[in-house]
């Protein structure tokens, strides 16, 4: 610990984690994870769109009217695909809630009540049929929402991610957990 770290003492937390706890984490983690990849999808996309574009209306004379219609529903089908992958790739909440409920049926023990202790080791979480210890170094970032703490064990899309949701503090302030947080993690802009 540094010395500009003061050292403080456990947070408890008592709380039953809910698919909207759980969608919360998902929506926030999304929210903060880079896509260098969707830039040039969607140049490629313009491209072809553009390219299309140029073979419909300048090969329109030589063509019959047939291949023309072919070419612009294709044209049309490729918009439309186009439109549903950004959709799906950008902004797909209901994808989310999809996958939270798959998570939540096939861990039961998510469901569970669970107590949690913050502290600046690290947390433990402990329920009727699970009992966990994580090291700082698990968990190097959190984003902050308004109804949860989010703990990342990193910016990539497949990190592990744990709710910890603020209505589960014992003492309701979750100044001293935020505190913590900071101590120990990166908060992700």
């Amino acid at each position: 610990m540094s010395s500009e770290q003061v050292s403080v003492g456990p947070v408890e937390l008592s709380y039953t984690l809910t698919e909207d706890d759980w969608l919360d984490g998902f929506v926030a983690h999304r929210r903060r994870v880079r896509r260098p990849w969707l830039v040039p999808v969607l140049i490629a996309a313009v491209l072809v769109g553009l390219i299309l574009g140029y073979v419909i209306s300048d090969g329109a004379r030589a063509m019959s009217a047939a291949v023309v219609a072919a070419l612009a529903m294709v044209a049309l089908v490729g918009i439309g695909l186009g439109l549903l992958l950004f959709r799906l790739l950008v902004a797909a909440r209901w994808i989310y809630r999809l996958q939270v409920r798959m998570i939540m049926r096939g861990n039961p023990w998510l469901s569970e009540p669970i107590r949690a202790a913050v502290d600046d080791t690290g947390l433990r979480l402990t329920s009727t049929s699970r009992s966990e210890t994580a090291a700082w170094s698990q968990y190097l970032r959190y984003v902050e929402t308004e109804r949860s703490f989010v703990l990342r064990a990193s910016e990539r899309l497949g990190a592990a991610v744990l709710v910890l949701p603020k209505r589960g503090l014992v003492t309701g302030d979750p100044a001293t957990l935020r505190a913590l947080l900071e101590t120990h993690c990166h908060r992700s802009a």
